[in-house]
């Protein structure tokens, strides 16, 4: 028992939550999103910053769309209509699948943040006097009382609703259980 640490430094499944990951620079971007009035969930929360995700809890979801957001940083699928055959085309996609893999990684920055603020969707398992700011669905708090959070609402993901619903919290797999990673994904505002 002497080996266990207090609830508050633990992390869920042993998952170190000081540890991010980043698909583009760490560099503060002007975010074009921002608005004072934000229409969706991933709506940047401040004007100038970056997202990011713990490294336990990565979404490849919110990934997908990074040619969009980040121009010239993927490979562009070239047009149905460029090939001759059926077999040129196929090929080709087996290529474009590869290079976008590569991209893929070398846009992958992981860097390690244990103190200062941070921006997160988990405000429900956040007392009111502990949110520095909001902005939308996010909150802004200490990292310390995020990482309170995260481990909160993995343990309520991992136990799960409705048809998901364990009786014990073993029987499930992962760090959210059956439910996407999406609401674990972060802002930073400040330099890292």
């Amino acid at each position: 028992m002497k080996y266990l640490k207090s609830f508050k430094e633990r992390n869920p499944k042993g998952k170190d939550l000081n540890v991010f990951v980043r698909f583009g620079g760490l560099d503060l971007k002007t975010q074009r999103g921002y608005t004072n009035d934000p229409k969706t969930f991933h709506s940047p929360p401040a004007s100038r910053g970056f997202y990011a995700m713990p490294k336990s809890a990565q979404e490849s979801f919110l990934v997908g769309s990074i040619g969009e957001f980040q121009p010239g940083t993927m490979p562009k699928m070239k047009k149905r209509d460029n090939f001759k055959t059926d077999d040129e085309y196929y090929e080709y996609l087996g290529q474009f699948e590869k290079n976008q893999k590569s991209s893929l990684r070398k846009l992958r920055k992981e860097f390690t943040k244990s103190d200062g603020n941070i921006w997160h969707h988990l405000s429900d398992f956040v007392r009111r006097n502990e949110i520095i700011d909001e902005h939308g669905s996010w909150v802004k708090t200490s990292i310390s009382v995020w990482k309170r959070a995260f481990s909160k609402s993995s343990l309520n993901d991992r136990y799960g609703k409705g048809e998901f619903a364990n009786k014990s919290i073993n029987k499930t797999k992962g760090i959210s259980g059956y439910y996407s990673k999406d609401h674990y994904e972060v802002f930073f505002d400040e330099k890292v």
